[in-house]
Formats: C-alpha cells, sequence, structure tokens
C-alpha cells in the first residue's frame, strides 16, 4: 500500500485503488460502522438491562417481604385476636354512665376506711374522648402521712379504673391545738373513666 495513494485518494475513484489501500478503506468502514452500531444500538441496550436487572432485585424483594407476611399471617391474626381480648378486658373496666357516678363514692368509702377525714369532694368537667369519657374529682383529706398513702395505695386495688394526678399535701395549721399535729393535708386530683355509650360517641369532644 502507498501512503501517498492513500493521501491523494479520491472518493470518485476509489475502485481504481491498489488492493491494500482499498483494504484499509474497508477496514476503516467497518470500524467506524462498528463503532456507530455499539454506541447507538449495544449502549442502550446494556443500560435498559442494568435497569431491568435492577428493577427485577427490587421486585424480587418486594416478593420476598410478601411471602413472609403470607407465612406471618396466622400468627398476626393472632396477635390481633388477642390484643382484641386484651382491649375487651379493659373496656369492662370502664364502668357505664350510672356505675360511673357511684364510683366516687368507692373513692370516698377508701378514704374514711383509712382514717382520713374528707374536707372536700368537688367535681370537675368531664371530657369526652373517642370511646370513653373523663370524669375528675379534686379531692381535700386530712389524715396522718400512713394514712395518706395507704389510700392511694388502696384506690390503685379498686376494681375500677381511677387515677390520681397531682397530689399537694401540706402540714396541718399550727394554730388548731385541738388537732393532731401529726396530721396532713392533702389536696389530689382522682379520675375516673366510663365507656361512652353509642349514641354519645362521635360526639364533640
Amino acid at each position: 500500500m502507498d501512503l501517498n495513494e492513500l493521501r491523494n485518494l479520491d472518493f470518485q475513484t476509489v475502485g481504481l485503488a491498489s488492493l491494500g489501500t482499498r483494504l484499509v478503506i474497508f477496514i476503516f468502514v467497518f470500524i467506524l460502522i462498528a463503532g456507530a452500531a455499539i454506541y447507538f444500538d449495544t449502549l442502550p441496550q446494556k443500560e435498559q438491562l442494568e435497569r431491568a436487572q435492577r428493577e427485577e432485585q427490587s421486585l424480587l424483594q418486594t416478593v420476598d417481604s410478601k411471602q413472609r407476611l403470607a407465612a406471618n399471617l396466622e400468627a398476626y391474626q393472632a396477635q390481633i385476636k388477642e390484643m382484641e381480648t386484651r382491649f375487651g378486658e379493659l373496656l369492662r373496666q370502664l364502668p357505664n354512665k350510672r356505675e360511673a357516678e357511684n364510683l366516687i363514692d368507692n373513692v370516698a368509702q377508701t378514704s374514711l376506711s383509712n382514717g382520713l377525714k374528707n374536707e372536700q369532694i368537688r367535681p370537675g368537667g368531664e371530657v369526652k374522648h373517642d370511646f370513653y369519657a373523663e370524669m375528675t374529682y379534686h379531692l381535700l383529706l386530712r389524715g396522718t402521712y400512713r394514712e395518706l398513702t395507704q389510700f392511694i395505695s388502696d384506690t390503685a386495688n379498686l376494681p375500677r379504673i381511677v387515677t390520681l394526678h397531682n397530689p399537694a399535701i401540706q402540714p396541718q395549721n399550727a394554730n388548731a391545738v385541738d388537732e393532731n399535729p401529726r396530721q396532713l393535708t392533702m389536696g389530689i386530683q382522682a379520675k375516673t373513666y366510663r365507656y361512652l355509650e353509642s349514641d354519645e360517641q362521635g360526639g364533640d369532644q
């Protein structure tokens, strides 16, 4: 192949070039076509294949996760059933409207049985939630420290749910010479809860 012939090649007369020159031209054109095919066809297909492989891995992970959920479905259903049973047990501890009105009497009797004196029992407002109402009572009790702590313990053991909040204990008035100096005065909030009847649910909160 003559390099001068290749430099001075006229593509209109390429058919008259020597065999070596035509072979070089053929190889060059072949490489150019192959490169274009790889760039415009093979590379996009490779990227598409990689995207498909990533999507396949994501789908396989989703299928695997759903298979594990399906395998544990009976266990989940058993847990839900157990939670519903426990929830029902808690609901049974909530009094209805009539029982709730008498529940504070149980708290008052608990205080008296512990030797306390009920200075004041004042009802507060009622706050309604989704399926229950919260009723607050303000108590003012007088007794010794031991009697007050025993009252708190006994109230926690009542069969119905009663919670005590914000206790404030003060010593008895020193000027009251006729009173036991060991006695204390305790202000405390007692909250009871009642189940909302069906016609009360969904109302104003």
